[in-house]
């Protein structure tokens, strides 16, 4: 299966990585205007898209470009005969994103987004200990993100721009949050309340944000999120609550069950490996879950419809609950 990148900044270079690392599928071009990221393919580039849309050996893309363009190049390439892979979020809006859900259904076209969190080994190995029971009913749900901006190699001018990023850190990374919380706890989230902060002065979005949300069981979900100039690269933690014990998971480590007849422990990481090289194997696990489903002719895990729900709590809390 031939595969090209639109936009080859920092993960549109991880795809190409994770890429090299499935046998069916391989990298047969890259879309990027930048002359000096060009220069680094070892595949043909083409500084417009729609080039690498006509090419017809071209089996599927994946989006790797300013939240603002999704829908319209994810449209571009639908129509084109495409199947898609992109980056969250779907689109810019939640709108967006269902009128691309609808154009793949009427092309008949895979269309999935890259929910790197869901092929994390540790949420993956946690997902499984909650829907084994080993905790109980689920009580309660406390979620935290702290970010410096400069661990991927700075994050890109266009993500402070309210315009081409649609929000800050609780768009960007709390569609990550939001959705594992539902994934793991199997269980729909609905929102209460949250708030938005600018305190860092990063641009026109916000770079703190905290939602406070409810299970269907009613149990209470707390997610706080927030980028930094400097620091750690990643602290992040997910604390789930039950009736039998609590669940400890940290996406780019391991997690720990506690408070059980049988407390345990999974370090899924090797000390010695980097954050971008942890989230990577998430990457991967999303890109050959696509390949799969273009394979196979079916649905992907997750349908983008899916991705969708967390997106449209964030909106609805950004239009309810403004700074």
């Amino acid at each position: 299966m031939k595969i090209g990148i639109i936009g080859y900044g920092y993960t549109g270079q991880q795809h190409a990585r994770a890429l090299e690392q499935i046998e069916s599928a391989s990298l047969a071009g890259v879309a990027e205007t930048s002359p000096e990221r060009r220069a680094e393919c070892t595949v043909d580039s083409f500084d417009d898209y729609q080039a690498l849309l006509d090419d017809p050996t071209i089996d599927a893309v994946t989006v790797c470009l300013p939240h603002s363009a999704h829908q319209p190049v994810a449209s571009a390439a639908l129509k084109a005969g495409k199947h898609v892979l992109v980056e969250k979020p779907l689109a810019l809006t939640v709108k967006a994103g269902e009128q691309l859900c609808e154009l793949a259904k009427r092309e008949s076209l895979v269309l999935m987004v890259e929910m790197t969190h869901r092929f994390m080994p540790p949420v993956v190995e946690a997902r499984e200990l909650i829907a084994d029971g080993l905790i109980g009913k689920v009580l309660a749900v406390d979620d935290l993100l702290l970010e410096n901006v400069g661990l991927f190699g700075s994050l890109p001018s266009w993500m402070f721009q309210q315009a081409q990023a649609g929000g800050g850190v609780g768009l960007t990374s709390g569609v990550h949050l939001l959705d594992h919380v539902s994934w793991l706890t199997g269980q729909k989230l609905s929102l209460e309340s949250a708030c938005f902060g600018y305190s860092q002065g990063m641009g026109e979005v916000e770079d703190t944000a905290a939602f406070f949300l409810r299970l269907e069981n009613g149990a209470p979900v707390h997610i706080a999120l927030s980028w930094r100039p400097g620091g750690p690269g990643m602290e992040g933690e997910l604390r789930i609550f039950g009736e039998k014990g609590t669940l400890e998971v940290r996406p780019w480590k391991g997690w720990k069950l506690l408070g059980t007849d049988e407390n345990k422990e999974n370090v899924a990481f090797s000390s010695r490996s980097t954050i971008a090289e942890r989230a990577l194997v998430g990457m991967r696990g999303a890109l050959s879950e696509f390949v799969r489903a273009v394979e196979e002719g079916r649905e992907p895990d997750p349908r983008p419809e899916l991705a969708l729900r967390s997106q449209r709590i964030i909106e609805q809390a950004y239009r309810v609950f403004p700074s």
